[in-house]
């Protein structure tokens, strides 16, 4: 019997010594497994930040390219209804010359009508595409706009002011902004120096 109690606690002891090795094994195990699962999720939230530099450089140079491309539209339509307009410029000039001419006879007054009309028709189409005549008497001088062939000086002039205007200008609209397709010719009148 003392053997067999020997046995018993030997056995218990082992039983005992058994678990107590598998409840560290296992805890062992799930701290690999915690510790190899929150070396993943770093990873998995490193790669997630990464993604989401990656995606907003993306969208940066997406917006970047619709705004170049829209740039560059804009300055071929520009580019393009200059080129065209500026072939019309001198001969719209000359029609003008001929419906302000001043002294009509009584024959030549239905062609000066006409001239007239086909001029206010050739504005019209113009302005549809944004293109405008100016005529800036008695504007400020803007050099952008004008060219000044002349001046004078004056003590009645506070600044550069345009005072003839020998040759109207012609401008694109384009979202706001004006573009010179040809700048008005002026004679400014300027303060004394």
């Amino acid at each position: 019997m003392g053997k067999e109690m020997n046995q018993e606690e030997t056995l218990a002891g082992s039983v005992e010594e058994n678990s107590a090795n598998q409840e560290e094994a296992v805890k062992a195990e799930a701290e690999t497994t915690q510790d190899s699962f929150q070396k993943e999720l770093e990873a998995a939230k490193k790669e997630i930040e990464s993604l989401k530099d990656s995606w907003a450089r993306e969208r940066a140079e997406f917006q970047n390219y619709k705004r170049r491309t829209a740039q560059e539209f804009s300055n071929i339509k520009r580019e393009a209804v200059r080129s065209m307009v500026a072939g019309f410029l001198n001969p719209i000039d000359n029609l003008d010359r001929v419906g302000s001419t001043t002294t009509v006879t009584d024959e030549l007054k239905p062609f000066v009508d006409g001239v007239g009309m086909i001029l206010k028709e050739f504005y019209s189409v113009l302005e549809k595409s944004n293109v405008y005549r100016f005529f800036p008497q008695g504007e400020a001088f803007d050099p952008t706009m004008m060219e000044a062939l002349s001046s004078e000086e004056g003590d009645q002039y506070k600044e550069e002011t345009v005072i003839e205007v020998y040759q109207a200008g012609f401008f694109l609209k384009d979202n706001e902004e004006k573009f010179s397709l040809r700048p008005a010719r002026v004679r400014i009148g300027k303060p004394r120096a």
